[in-house]
């Protein structure tokens, strides 16, 4: 059961849209008070840059606890270390839930790191008990790997933490690592249980709309196809337990052939999907996923690459945009089929914020021009003409 009510998840939202509706004048100053006062909610919030920096400083704290715990009392066993980063998650994940439930902190970046780090000191912890004499096995993070797969899961279900999925859904595409089969294997079968988590979230995205919680279905179900495509695209990354490298796996045969045609596939299948539904979260995907299949086919081939071929690829895409910029424009009333190249709704420039956000001020330095040298014409009134002045 989540630990934010429908209400105010969708009041959330609300709230945030109306302000991006007076941004860009859809409405007016009294209209967005009017309908930001309905959607008030008692949670605290603040903006993403505190919120980044209350999360690194809650990340130091919880680190330098357990860091001293373990060195204040000696402890250099792994079953000790195991079982004091154990009792260090269970005191953070109730830490959370405090902060939520008495305080009402709502991705307010203590709440969310503390969650975060009482599932990694749990995995950590399972990872230590290998070395217990009842052990999960010599070399074996498989376990590990699921509660931390398992525990993205679960603070997504319980605070609603779209990362903390996110994570999740990357530890789970990690276990098929773990085992000893063919990297082929390996691939095929983490492609597999990252497409089933596209599947449900599709399900559900399909079912709730872009309305919570369909929107962050929706962000979830584009990045279940890009893990899909990521892992499948063999030039894209190499990864063995310790390591993850850009560079291509030891995949050849019919499954090397595969994985090219369904790297063409897989961006044509979303943008379809993205373009019909209009989906945002779905067409960035695509389009990243389409950009990475043309830079990735020369390697595939076996072509000779080029020190041009940068060059050729941004040319490409810089016309696909201005051809369809231009096709969008000259459509009625500058759009086609519910599309347009016409900034509809201003939203916050990540850019400027950022600029905003500095130390110092980012203005630029002028000098004031010089006052101008007598000319002993002063003073002059009457039409200043000089009449009733020196002269």
């Amino acid at each position: 059961m989540r630990k934010y009510t429908d209400v105010e998840e969708r009041r959330v939202r609300s709230r945030a849209q109306v302000r991006e509706w007076a941004r860009s004048g859809l409405l007016s100053a009294s209209q967005a008070e009017r309908l930001e006062g309905e959607c008030a909610v008692d949670l605290r919030r603040t903006n993403v840059y505190l919120r980044a920096t209350l999360a690194f400083f809650t990340l130091l704290i919880v680190v330098g606890s357990v860091g001293f715990t373990v060195s204040a009392f000696g402890l250099h066993g792994n079953v000790a270390v195991a079982v004091v980063t154990a009792l260090a998650a269970i005191l953070c994940i109730t830490a959370s839930e405090v902060l939520v439930g008495t305080f009402r902190l709502y991705r307010f970046g203590v709440e969310e790191m503390l969650a975060a780090c009482s599932v990694m000191l749990l995995s950590f912890s399972v990872w230590q008990f290998r070395e217990a004499p009842v052990r999960y096995g010599p070399d074996d993070l498989t376990v590990a790997f699921v509660v931390a797969a398992a525990g993205g899961l679960g603070l997504y279900l319980r605070f609603g933490f779209v990362w903390a999925a996110l994570g999740g859904m990357c530890w789970l595409a990690a276990i098929p690592f773990e085992f000893s089969q063919s990297p082929a294997t390996r691939r095929a079968v983490a492609a597999i249980l990252v497409g089933v988590v596209f599947a449900v979230t599709r399900i559900k995205r399909i079912e709730h709309g872009e309305e919570w919680p369909g929107d962050e279905y929706g962000v979830l179900q584009a990045a279940a196809l890009c893990g899909v495509y990521l892992l499948l695209n063999v030039h894209v990354f190499w990864w063995d337990r310790y390591h993850f490298f850009l560079r291509q796996d030891v995949v050849d045969g019919w499954f090397y052939w595969l994985t090219w045609v369904l790297t063409w596939i897989l961006p044509a299948v979303g943008l379809v999907l993205g373009i019909r539904e209009k989906d945002r979260p779905l067409l960035i995907v695509s389009v990243a996923t389409a950009i990475l299949t043309l830079v990735t086919n020369k390697p595939y081939l076996g072509w000779e690459r080029h020190t041009w071929d940068p060059m050729l690829l941004g040319v490409a895409l810089m016309a696909i945009a201005l051809g369809l910029r231009r096709w969008l424009s000259s459509g009625p009333n500058a759009a086609r089929h519910g599309f347009t190249a016409t900034r509809i709704v201003v939203g916050t420039d990540p850019l400027l914020s950022v600029l905003s956000a500095a130390p110092l001020p980012m203005k630029a330095h002028t000098q004031a021009p010089a006052p101008p040298a007598p000319s002993g014409f002063d003073g002059g009134r009457s039409g200043g003409a000089g009449s009733g002045g020196s002269f």
